[in-house]
């Protein structure tokens, strides 16, 4: 962050007296609301209804400071905050592309009001056998297309160090047949999707390298392969969500069945599949000469803040084959297990047909949050998506104990973090012939530099150092042979 704390205007011996001090800010944030302190951290979450845009909230750890965070994004969806506390995630429509399908990823700065894009998808199309990448939703009844791609880049996490950003990327794409108008309802997401991790750097929205083909099943409905994501506090890892043949018990002699399971992924090197972390086991049983299938999904992870643990959703998909398929209501639960895989537990188990999809650590990994709506029931399906509509966020303690709804109004896809860090102030004043400086709000150790400048163009380094506490005092003494200089301090 780019802080400019001294403009100064003089004359050969002279200084005068008024001096002013600003922020230089890249793109804003709208009107940025302060964000809600409660007694531990931020839960940051969307507010959905029906036909209307996605709306982001912020609450207090304690259910205090309830409020609205204003966001320049057409549609923001699920907030994701950094670990501490600085930059919220989400995933939006490109603003002024109303006819772009594809989503990114985008960021905003909470110190200093920034707004950026975190990742470059495009929207792509195959048009007389060339390939296209522009806004596919204006090619809505040209019977000339055969053959599309369009990105959800839903689930993300930045890395330790907060240069990168994954990406679970629920990738669709599909075949137009020649001289059949392209529909926008075969463009949609809610089927066949195939999910891809993606690393992009944060300073550019380029790729930092290879995506991750997560599996070699589509995104069915009967699995939920790409739903969750995240990065390890301290390591290349992360956990992502991935479609799998799991194991099955019961008396009907099938072995196996498709479902879902947690891995862990390098994100430095060329092999990046490192290990399964769930290894659920499914049931298929013949009851009264009918067939059933009990089929595990394990999703939504989050890692704890020290790295140890890592929460999930666990979602048993219950099916009864009799004259055609008879589907029953979710069984969801919230787990936790170790980190290396041990010690599976079960924190909280929900009612028939309630669904999660998102749950979150506290900063200081005592509690979880997460996210409680009536599973859609749709064209005659229960489907793995929950009414966001009616959707509430609550909390638990991760023992299991006291349970607690966190907010009065609807909510969903929640994300904890620390409170946003507090924008330094500066002031200015005269120090005999030179200049005093005084900035509030840092923190003891925190780097900095300060640097000069004669046409605010070529900037050069004058006190590299760190904080010694909340505030700091800069001295400076002006070179009188320039009748102009500007001055600026740098926090990373």
């Amino acid at each position: 962050m780019k802080i400019t704390i001294g403009l100064r205007r003089s004359t050969p011996g002279a200084i005068l007296s008024t001096f002013r001090s600003f922020c230089l800010c890249a793109i804003t944030l709208g009107a940025l609301a302060g964000a809600a302190r409660g007694a531990n951290g931020v839960v940051y979450y969307n507010r959905m209804t029906t036909n209307t845009p996605a709306t982001i909230r912020q609450v207090g750890g304690d259910g205090t400071g309830d409020q609205a965070l204003a966001v320049n994004l057409p549609s923001p969806i699920y907030p994701t905050i950094s670990r501490n506390g600085r930059f919220l995630l989400m995933t939006s429509p490109d603003p002024g592309r109303p006819f772009k399908l594809s989503n990114n990823v985008f960021f905003a700065d909470l110190l200093t009001g920034a707004l950026g894009r975190a990742t470059s998808y495009e929207d792509e199309y195959v048009l007389g056998g060339v390939r296209f990448t522009n806004d596919i939703g204006q090619l809505f009844g040209n019977n000339t297309i055969s053959s599309y791609k369009v990105n959800y880049p839903y689930h993300k996490a930045l890395s330790p160090d907060g240069t990168r950003v994954v990406v679970l990327n629920l990738f669709k794409s599909g075949s137009v047949v020649l001289g059949t108008p392209l529909d926008p309802n075969e463009v949609q997401a809610s089927s066949g999707r195939l999910p891809f991790v993606d690393v992009y750097n944060l300073a550019d929205a380029l790729p930092a390298g290879p995506y991750v083909f997560l599996s070699a099943q589509v995104r069915d409905g009967l699995n939920q392969g790409g739903d969750g994501v995240d990065w390890h506090p301290a390591l290349n890892e992360v956990v992502a969500t991935v479609a799998a043949d799991v194991p099955a018990v019961g008396n009907a002699g099938i072995t196996s069945m498709e479902g879902t399971v947690l891995a862990v992924f390098s994100t430095a090197s060329i092999s990046p599949f490192i290990r399964k972390l769930t290894n659920p086991t499914a049931e298929i049983d013949i009851i009264s000469g009918n067939l059933f299938y009990f089929g595990v999904h394990d999703y939504a992870p989050a890692i704890s803040p020290d790295g140890q643990r890592v929460a999930y959703v666990r979602h048993v998909m219950r099916l009864g084959i009799q004259s055609g398929y008879a589907p029953f209501p979710a069984q969801c639960s919230l787990h936790v297990i170790n980190y290396n895989g041990t010690g599976d537990q079960t924190v909280l188990a929900f009612a028939d047909g309630a669904w999660v999809t998102k749950v979150a650590w506290s900063p200081d990994g005592s509690q979880i949050a997460f996210d409680l709506s009536p599973q859609l029931f749709l064209n005659g399906w229960y489907s793995l998506l929950g009414d966001v509509t009616q959707s509430t966020i609550h909390v638990v303690n991760t023992n299991g104990t006291s349970p607690h709804q966190l907010t009065a109004g609807v909510g969903a896809y929640p994300s904890w973090g620390p409170a946003a860090p507090a924008r330094p102030t500066l002031q200015i004043s005269r120090n005999g012939n030179g200049l005093r400086i005084r900035v509030d709000g840092l923190t003891t150790g925190q780097p900095f530099r300060v640097e000069g400048s004669t046409d605010l163009r070529n900037w050069g380094t004058l006190l590299n150092t760190q904080a010694t506490g909340s505030s700091q005092f800069i001295d400076i003494t002006p070179n009188p042979q320039s009748p102009f200089a500007f001055y600026r301090v740098g926090i990373p």
